[in-house]
């Protein structure tokens, strides 16, 4: 992941999901498991890319 100062970074993360509607997802999406993480390896990318390394290193939980 490159961050706003061009920093590239390795991050490890869990994500916890919960379906609500599971008739919806088997109808609707090929492969909800790799459609959620692709998902979340988006959201991960973007949402640290918008912070300089020291930022994300202190708000480190």
């Amino acid at each position: 992941v490159l961050t706003k100062d061009s920093v590239t970074v390795s991050v490890d993360a869990v994500v916890y999901y919960r379906v609500s509607n599971a008739t919806v997802s088997v109808a609707n999406v090929e492969n909800a498991h790799h459609s959620t993480r692709l998902l979340a390896q988006t959201t991960l990318r973007n949402i640290l890319g918008t912070k300089n390394l020291h930022e994300i290193l202190s708000d480190r939980e």
